[in-house]
């Protein structure tokens, strides 16, 4: 399988894969326990209000990491994130949607319209996968989990991998798609014709989901 492998940022990026690019390079939020923030703490220098002002900065690389930041604040960061999802920027709308779902609780539970329709609608691809994670997450998990496991066999490894790895994130409830994790990583190995991160995403997500299950 042929995979676009270059991931760059800026208008070169197909708008499908801008918010993943994005991601990528950023990650997903600092290494700062949600449940210990709130909305006057300082992460990274930034509070939640002050990480709201520069998503609506003129560049990217600062909107996006104003929206990284939020996810450390756990639910005192709810009412912005969910903002987010309405943000332009498809990059901000996916890591909005990521956060969300990772956070769940009344933030995640409040964000389902919302993320709904961006899961139906949304012009970004990447967006829409975001938001089928936190669909899933909230237990909505029907058609968002076949998108995701759809994407395992996305042409693009930057989408291959972030599928794996919110398939991974969902733990037990993601079950379903252990069959397809398996044909990813079979046919991705390394020093095959395939691509191997692809494969050690899989490998990952799978490690994730049996080990959910065994507690369950």
């Amino acid at each position: 399988m042929s995979r676009d492998r270059t991931v760059r940022i800026g208008q070169a990026v197909p708008t499908r894969l801008a918010a993943i690019a994005i991601a990528v390079m950023i990650g997903w939020g600092p290494t700062v326990s949600p449940t210990l923030c709130r909305a006057e703490t300082k992460v990274a220098g930034r509070t939640v209000e002050s990480c709201k002002a520069e998503l609506k900065d003129d560049n990217r690389v600062v909107r996006c990491a104003a929206a990284r930041t939020l996810g450390a604040f756990g639910e005192a960061a709810g009412p912005a994130l969910t903002e987010a999802l309405t943000h332009d920027d498809p990059a901000v709308r996916y890591l909005a949607a990521s956060h969300l779902g990772r956070i769940g609780g009344k933030p995640l539970e409040n964000a389902q319209k919302s993320l709904r329709k961006l899961f139906q609608d949304d012009s970004s691809a990447a967006v829409r996968l975001a938001a089928a994670y936190a669909l899933c997450a909230a237990g909505d998990s029907e058609d968002p989990l076949r998108l995701l496991i759809t994407r395992l066999e996305s042409p693009e490894r930057a989408m291959c991998c972030s599928a794996a790895e919110m398939l991974g994130q969902l733990g037990a409830t993601a079950a379903p798609a252990l069959s397809a994790l398996e044909k990813a990583r079979d046919e991705n190995l390394p020093g095959g014709k395939g691509d191997y991160h692809v494969g050690g995403a899989a490998t990952e997500a799978m490690r994730k989901i049996r080990a959910a299950l065994a507690k369950s």
